[in-house]
């Protein structure tokens, strides 16, 4: 459903920009290789955003970035290699805004909401990706995927719940677990169920709004949504 999603493919193929073939199909070299690097991982992105890995095939990668199908392998190894480094750039993305700035101090929920939240309206196609590959996906691709996913998002927040409840700031017969499974549901769902946001709450998702959603989420989730009663009512 989400993977199909007009919106989605609609973001996946600005993505898509063709490059002219190069002059010469050899191996670059100098300055030159980062670039053909670069172009291909470019041209994956948008390939594998809008469509499974099993649909996209070498020669409409090395097309779309302008250079010889060789390429691939060179760089990469094969489809699969390049794949994997797509996502590898991806998840770098989502790692800066899981690391506290400074060595030694905490990564605090608040930064790390707003920033995140900032990440997904800039890049929309990003929830809907791991939705297929993690939920209609299988085999190698889909274990790399969600191994690499566990080891940069799952491992930190997991670790700062943990903290978090150990600190006495979160209750102590909370499970770190859910706790972070809580959390990022209500972070990303606003995200992957962009058009419901848009047209049936009347919810434009741009950095204004997403700021909003990480300020609402965070209050939420630290406080709850009960009143707080006046002295001397009934609980």
């Amino acid at each position: 459903m989400f993977a199909k999603n007009k919106a989605f493919n609609d973001d996946a193929t600005q993505h898509m920009t063709t490059r002219p073939i190069r002059g010469n199909p050899g191996r670059p070299s100098g300055a030159g290789k980062d670039q053909v690097r670069s172009d291909l991982l470019h041209a994956a992105r948008g390939h594998f955003l809008s469509r499974d890995f099993k649909a996209v095939s070498v020669k409409q990668i090395a097309e779309s970035a302008g250079v010889n199908g060789a390429m691939v392998n060179y760089y990469f190894g094969s489809k699969q290699g390049l794949y994997l480094a797509m996502v590898d750039g991806m998840l770098s993305e989502v790692e800066a805004n899981l690391r506290a700035p400074d060595p030694g101090t905490k990564i605090n929920l608040a930064d790390f909401s707003d920033s995140y939240c900032q990440l997904l309206v800039q890049n929309p196609w990003w929830p809907n990706f791991i939705v297929r590959e993690v939920l209609f996906s299988e085999g190698e691709i889909r274990e790399a995927v969600i191994k690499k996913f566990s080891d940069v998002m799952g491992a930190l927040l997991i670790e700062y719940a943990k903290q978090e409840i150990a600190d006495g700031h979160f209750r102590s017969d909370l499970d770190p677990r859910l706790t972070i499974i809580s959390f990022i549901s209500m972070t990303i769902f606003p995200f992957l169920a962009r058009p419901v946001m848009e047209k049936v709450f009347q919810l434009e998702i741009n950095e204004s709004t997403a700021g909003r959603i990480a300020d609402h989420n965070i209050r939420v989730f630290m406080h709850g949504v009960a009143a707080r009663k006046h002295s001397g009512e009934e609980t």
